[in-house]
């Protein structure tokens, strides 16, 4: 299958898949969720698709009478997310198929992206390094000369 094929179809399964999970897909444990990317195979014969749980999997359940999470309540929340979109493979390949213009709609595989976990996570980290004070470390008047008698000279 030729790249710009390949990418095309690839957008417009992102595309579709992202506009009929929300409206159509009633499990519960699909929360509302990002398709952040698609990758086809070189036949194009299986799309991995990469599912991000929109705000995180603590969000996704708040409200919902759902304690807060550890971080292995949140991979088991994000695994169960994967197992109801898996369970409704076959609906969205179905829905698929009245769209694409293809003869074999590819099989869907639906995998975690924790990239955007991870970066709202490194982001809530540095605000809160920003947020501490700083503390200047005073330097003593010997630490100061031993510090400039250590200090390499350079020769004319």
């Amino acid at each position: 299958m030729q790249d710009t094929r390949k990418a095309r179809l690839a957008a417009v399964i992102q595309e579709e898949l992202s506009m009929i999970v929300p409206r159509e897909i009633k499990d519960p444990r699909v929360p509302a969720v990002t398709f952040t990317s698609v990758e086809m195979s070189p036949d194009g014969s299986q799309a991995t698709l990469m599912v991000a749980i929109f705000g995180g999997a603590e969000a996704a359940f708040e409200g919902k009478g759902v304690p807060p999470l550890s971080e292995k309540g949140a991979q088991l929340r994000m695994q169960d997310c994967i197992d109801g979109l898996t369970s409704a493979t076959g609906y969205l390949r179905r829905h698929l198929a009245k769209i694409l213009t293809v003869r074999h709609v590819p099989n869907l595989i639906f995998k975690a992206d924790r990239g955007l976990e991870n970066t709202m996570r490194v982001h809530d980290l540095l605000q809160q390094i920003a947020s501490e004070p700083v503390v200047e470390n005073d330097m003593t008047d010997v630490d100061k000369t031993s510090a400039t008698k250590d200090s390499p000279k350079s020769s004319s």
